[in-house]
């Protein structure tokens, strides 16, 4: 009986998905939403690990034919994508009280990094218009081989750890949730966990630096805030919905699920938890690991509006990185 009832419960809460008008597929396959951040240069999806702009090109007034007319389209519309992308990496969080255009106007080494890491953008999508413009979509890695994070990591001082035994297949807590909903907790690269005293339980410091280098420090979900955590991360929710098991999430089955109290930080990345889950944390044995391995899981509410915090004016050498940009790309 007691299974049957949490059958019915996943069936109301899909039910309920689909009528206020949430992503059905992702619902359906028994995982949160993406947490996504959308401005009007571009989007960062921070479950994923990535970031995307699209730029449109018109075709010349003249043009040798139409072969050369779509390719000069599309030469522009990758030249305005990237313009685009430079622009949604610039308003990136890194900390808490830290944008990425803050640091390519201060430090130079970073500033050529992240000029770099733009100029490799990939062409996910081509579309052709049928007036002839061409749209082009353009990502990079927010996290993983040469992405956005590996700009910052020497900056942040993350080392190497020596980490104990893995815990998915043994006992004790897989991973770490935090349900950050109705805090107005914002994604960042480099977030922190805090105490109500201010003391880090979870930041740069405690996490080994390949793994946050190869999957990001947290991975944020969305949740609406009538969701039960339960139903959703852990044991009951490999009841509910057993496609789970395969693959392993990232939290894996058995995580510690806590709730956050408040945000902190200018850029309301850090999320504070309180005296006795800090202590649940640092108490436990196999949370040593837990973080050490970034197998921590923020929930958010689902993000409203763009990026906060950008600079209202860009600078004179972010405009000339800018420049430098669509000129290359010509």
């Amino acid at each position: 009986m007691k299974r049957r009832m949490r059958v019915t419960s996943a069936g109301l809460i899909l039910a309920w998905a689909c009528l206020v008008g949430l992503s059905g597929p992702a619902w359906a396959q028994g995982v949160a939403l993406d947490t996504v951040e959308r401005s009007g240069s571009g989007m960062v999806n921070w479950t994923e690990g990535w970031i995307q702009s699209t730029g449109l090109g018109a075709p010349p007034e003249k043009s040798s034919g139409p072969g050369q007319a779509r390719a000069m389209a599309q030469r522009a519309a990758y030249a305005v994508a990237v313009r685009n992308l430079l622009e949604a990496v610039k308003g990136v969080r890194v900390d808490s009280a830290t944008l990425v255009e803050n640091y390519i106007v201060t430090n130079d080494v970073i500033k050529t990094q992240v000029n770099g890491f733009v100029r490799g953008a990939q062409v996910v999508k081509t579309d052709v218009q049928s007036d002839g413009g061409v749209e082009v979509t353009v990502r990079v890695p927010l996290w993983g081989a040469d992405s956005l994070l590996n700009a910052f990591v020497s900056e942040k001082g993350l080392q190497p750890k020596d980490l104990p035994p893995d815990s998915m297949a043994g006992d004790g807590a897989t991973g770490l949730v935090i349900d950050a909903r109705g805090l107005g907790v914002k994604p960042a690269c480099f977030p922190a966990v805090v105490d109500d005293k201010g003391q880090v339980v979870y930041g740069p410091e405690t996490v080994d630096k390949a793994e946050a280098e190869k999957q990001g420090m947290v991975q944020y979900r969305t949740l609406p805030k009538d969701a039960k955590i339960s139903s959703w991360f852990g044991e009951e929710a490999y009841v509910i919905r057993p496609v789970q098991l395969s693959p392993m999430p990232r939290e894996g089955r058995r995580p510690l699920k806590i709730k956050g109290v408040d945000k902190a930080g200018a850029l309301k990345a850090n999320i504070m938890i309180s005296s006795d889950d800090a202590q649940k944390i640092r108490g436990d044995g196999q949370m040593k690991g837990v973080l050490g391995r970034s197998r921590v899981v923020v929930v958010t509410d689902p993000l409203i509006g763009g990026m906060e915090g950008r600079a209202p004016e860009a600078s004179p050498e972010t405009d000339g990185l800018l420049a430098a940009l669509s000129d290359e790309s010509r």
